[in-house]
């Protein structure tokens, strides 16, 4: 067989075979191209399982909000024009809310007790000697409109040893917070009045025990508390 024979009979064999490479490589692209579309498929699914959990945050917190207000009670009082929120386990006594005698200024006092000191109190476990250490919300009458620390500053008689003197807000007004002596250890908090006429005093006594229990209520009643118009 000539040379040219043998090259149309290679070329007869390999035109056949190249088409099939080519029809082969096609299909093999093709199938790729499908296989690599389900990974954005795949993608737009996952998307939705991220919204569904944030949906599930939100409803955990909504759940959540609810029964952290269950755990508090919520004080008003007319007399004093406050209102705060403390901790269910606590009892507010309002004995001297709207006091019978003078208070040396004073339009009243409201007492903050753990329920156990309470009914020790009730049961005259503490009589001939002095009450525990507790928390106080106190308002006094500011007829000269002193600033709040001329004011501490003219009832030596009732701080005694003012120190320390820091600003902060509460119930977004300014208020000053120190600390005073006395026959326990004082943190007070003072603020204003809506109409300024008052000074709302809240303190926490410290030194008979039993002081994280007060902490808590003391914390709570300022973040909470509302002078009323």
């Amino acid at each position: 067989m000539s040379a040219q024979s043998q090259h149309e009979r290679r070329t007869r064999h390999y035109i056949p075979w190249l088409l099939s490479r080519v029809l082969f490589c096609l299909s093999l692209g093709l199938t790729v191209a499908c296989q690599a579309e389900p990974p954005s498929g795949v993608n737009s699914l996952e998307k939705p399982a991220v919204a569904s959990s944030r949906s599930i945050a939100t409803i955990q917190v909504a759940q959540i909000q609810p029964s952290s207000r269950d755990s508090q009670n919520t004080y008003q009082s007319q007399p004093l024009g406050v209102s705060f929120e403390y901790p269910k386990g606590f009892i507010v006594d309002d004995t001297n809310e709207e006091p019978e005698t003078g208070m040396a200024g004073g339009r009243g006092t409201l007492e903050v007790w753990t329920q156990a000191d309470y009914q020790a109190i009730q049961t005259t476990e503490f009589e001939g000697t002095e009450l525990p250490a507790n928390v106080s919300i106190s308002v006094y009458r500011n007829p000269n409109r002193l600033s709040l620390q001329e004011w501490v500053e003219s009832r030596s008689d009732y701080f005694v040893s003012p120190q320390n003197y820091t600003r902060q807000k509460v119930a977004d007004q300014d208020a000053i917070a120190f600390q005073s002596t006395g026959l326990y250890e004082f943190e007070n908090v003072l603020l204003p009045s809506l109409d300024g006429k008052d000074i709302i005093v809240i303190n926490l006594a410290r030194g008979s025990g039993n002081e994280s229990a007060y902490q808590q209520v003391f914390e709570q009643i300022l973040a909470t508390l509302q002078p009323l118009p």
